[in-house]
């Protein structure tokens, strides 16, 4: 008993002793930032405490350069902390002579397996011919040029002959309404029709027919619903006019129309993709119904732009790809208004990968940039080299 009534002291005399000691930095370490943590500094005080204060942010990347044998013209770069890659082109001064070839092959734009196009969206020649000329160095096999963003004074046989002469790849000629490139345009059925064939004599291989060509965009879902009857009657699969499809007309004189137009291009040399813009979601059925009545009506490649970008939505424009691959007789290019869309559709058979080789206010992010397309489209397995 008389033990532990001693011990009692003893250990108010400690805990005292404790409260009075006081704490203090034993080590402080300043961690510098990199590009994968925030900088600080660190406190190891005397009673074991850790703690850190005075954070900096992240740092840029410290990039060293390399290059590639056969690259040339670009310039890639690894970082030496964690190793991301990066590459940048060399610029180059680019000519915009052009030599015009009357007598040249013209080449054909369905004479490929898959086909990375670059969009073209320029007022005037030089710069469209420079624009096609980079892209080309970066791996475009196409190129889509937009002719109504061209000022309407050059909108004529010799400027658009240097545009089309200033590649040996092929050149698909576009005339939207809008405005782009600064340049707005609002043409009516026949001076579209008029500026594609002017095109094509100065030497496009391709058009883009827009669905709507000869009729009323706007009242083209209602009066397919009134049309629909007709061709069911006649075994012809209309579903897509249940979604109240876009830009795709069953109105028959429309379609004469448009027929007469895809003769007056094939004889001119060229090819005509009929471009439908539906504004909707398809189902795969109807995406596949669609497809094949742009085949009935006599384009030589069918072009579906679908709305919907959630990965059940992706899966149904993969889903149509694989099917229109194996049943439809002509050239497809299906893709959603996403980037998902967009970057896997080519890889199950759609025609076209839609690209940019840079980004500008006319060039949205949606597209896929062109070098990343390219090297999907090189890689072993859909190149076929592995």
């Amino acid at each position: 008993m008389k033990n532990k009534m001693l011990s009692l002291p003893l250990v108010a005399i400690s805990l005292f002793s404790c409260s009075q000691v006081k704490t203090f930095d034993v080590e402080v370490k300043i961690v510098a930032a990199t590009c994968i943590s925030e900088g600080y500094t660190e406190h190891i005080r005397n009673d074991g405490y850790i703690y850190r204060d005075n954070f900096t942010p992240k740092t840029d990347h410290h990039y060293s350069d390399f290059t590639i044998g056969g690259d040339d013209g670009v310039v890639y770069h690894i970082c030496d902390v964690c190793g991301k890659l990066g590459y940048d082109f060399v610029e180059q001064e680019i000519s915009t002579e052009v030599v015009i070839d009357h007598m040249r092959e013209k080449p054909v734009f369905t004479d490929h397996k898959v086909m990375a196009v670059s969009m073209i969206i320029e007022n005037n020649p030089d710069d469209a011919i420079i624009k096609i000329r980079k892209s080309e160095a970066h791996g475009a096999t196409g190129f889509m040029v937009y002719i109504s963003a061209l000022d309407p004074i050059y909108r004529n046989v010799d400027d658009l002959e240097r545009i089309m002469y200033c590649t040996n790849l092929p050149v698909l000629a576009i005339a939207y309404n809008g405005t782009f490139a600064g340049t707005t345009t609002q043409l009516s059925p026949e001076e579209t029709a008029n500026l594609l064939k002017l095109s094509v004599q100065a030497g496009a291989c391709a058009v883009d027919m827009p669905g709507y060509l000869y009729n009323n965009y706007n009242s083209i879902p209602t009066e397919n619903k009134e049309l629909k009857a007709e061709y069911v009657a006649d075994g012809i699969d209309v579903s897509f006019v249940d979604a109240n499809a876009k830009e795709i007309s069953l109105n028959k004189t429309v379609i004469a129309s448009q027929r007469a137009f895809i003769e007056d291009i094939h004889q001119l040399g060229a090819e005509v993709l009929y471009s439908a813009h539906v504004g909707v979601a398809l189902t795969t059925e109807q995406t596949v119904a669609a497809a094949k009545f742009i085949e009935y009506i006599g384009a030589d490649v069918a072009k579906l732009v679908l709305s919907g970008s959630s990965k059940d939505t992706v899966i149904d424009h993969l889903k149509s790809c694989i099917i229109l691959e194996q049943e439809l007789g002509i050239k497809f290019s299906v893709h959603g208004q996403s980037t998902l869309s967009r970057l896997m559709c080519p890889m199950f058979g759609s025609y076209i990968a839609f690209c940019v080789d840079e980004y500008t206010n006319d060039e949205t992010n949606i597209q896929i940039d062109l070098a990343t397309m390219v090297a999907i489209l090189n890689s072993p397995e859909l190149s076929g080299n592995n």
